[in-house]
């Protein structure tokens, strides 16, 4: 089960769109470059991102929640924004990228992106969205089901691409 779990990880860390990642870098250095910060929110288990963004060794200069005991923080126009939940249909998200939208915040958006027909999708509300592309849990199981849900390590993989890019387009200005 491992190899095949491995193999599978693999390939869905091959996948990532580089271009994409290298956008929402240079959308996310923008507030570090001038006087803006960059507000965070992790939904369910993309909380393990925040966490990483904000307290890890390699955390973010000028980065913070985006909700101080559930208060949203004053955003300026110099701010960028990083939302990240497990599904793009996600209520609660699709407020908040409403209301990012209306603030007219640049957002940076992370999902393992299910798209479910009729039901509005936050990361059309974003200005970059990263899909992980995970569907479906990695390794089949005897009775026919799978597990092996990567969505929050696939997760933790893209913040380290960005916030690798995020440093050499800093070192550079």
């Amino acid at each position: 089960m491992k190899k095949m779990f491995t193999t599978q990880l693999v390939g869905l860390f091959n996948q990532l769109d580089e271009f994409q990642l290298e956008d929402a870098a240079r959308l996310l250095s923008q507030a570090l470059v001038g006087d803006g910060r960059i507000y965070i929110y992790a939904k369910d288990e993309m909380a393990a991102v925040s966490a990483e963004a904000l307290y890890g060794k390699e955390s973010l200069s000028r980065i913070s929640p985006l909700f101080e005991e559930g208060t949203l923080a004053q955003l300026d126009s110099a701010d960028r924004v990083f939302l990240l939940s497990r599904d793009s249909d996600d209520e609660e998200m699709v407020a908040i990228a409403e209301q990012m939208s209306e603030q007219n915040m640049s957002v940076v958006g992370l999902t393992a992106s299910h798209r479910n027909e009729g039901k509005r999708q936050w990361t059309d509300l974003v200005d970059i969205h990263l899909d992980l592309g995970v569907t479906n849990s990695l390794v089949p199981t005897d009775t026919g089901d799978r597990m092996g849900y990567p969505a929050s390590l696939l997760a933790m993989y893209t913040y380290f691409c960005l916030y690798l890019l995020i440093s050499e387009i800093l070192s550079e200005i």
